[in-house]
């Protein structure tokens, strides 16, 4: 077993004032990490699944997952996530060039854990939510690379190929 160390750094100067900002969250007894590169069109695709039981090709077993990040290597393009519950709220997120996002599962406290994971870690609804008590479990992610209708028609396409896409990289950390 091991333990994950996310780190988190800012670093700006504006006006000869350093804003630096440096956070970091320990995560441990991770046995497993799954890290792959995907390439995604404009179709959307799923990404990770969620299972109660079943571990598979990006099957991951819920109450086990602790921390997944989504990177877009992209240069060009923004790509588009969907986070799904099992309530069937749905959360898109737009994940710029070249930047992260990060969704963590419950980590517990000096080793001890409610064995929650990603159950019970996102609500969502076009009213206001209220108590936290009706959390939806993460069932997946599906994602899509996103760009203008006129950059499709002109063939402004990811790395001269003319097709638009953005490739990601994905990694997930479970116990």
């Amino acid at each position: 077993m091991a333990t994950l160390k996310v780190e988190i750094r800012e670093s700006v100067k504006l006006d000869n004032n350093d804003y630096n900002s440096y956070n970091f969250h320990t995560i441990s007894n991770i046995n497993d990490i799954s890290r792959r590169k995907i390439t995604l069109t404009t179709t959307e695709s799923a990404i990770i699944a969620m299972d109660n039981t079943l571990i598979g090709a990006g099957t991951y077993v819920e109450n086990s997952v602790r921390y997944i990040r989504v990177t877009n290597l992209s240069k060009e393009f923004p790509v588009v996530l969907t986070l799904k519950n099992d309530d069937t709220d749905e959360v898109k997120i737009k994940i710029d060039k070249q930047a992260s996002f990060i969704y963590t599962g419950e980590a517990g406290i000096d080793g001890v854990f409610s064995g929650s994971g990603v159950q019970n870690s996102f609500d969502a609804d076009n009213d206001v939510i209220g108590s936290t008590d009706n959390l939806g479990d993460l069932v997946n992610i599906t994602a899509y690379t996103s760009a203008s209708v006129e950059n499709i028609e002109l063939g402004d396409a990811g790395s001269g190929s003319g097709v638009v896409k953005a490739g990601i990289e994905l990694f997930v950390a479970s116990i």
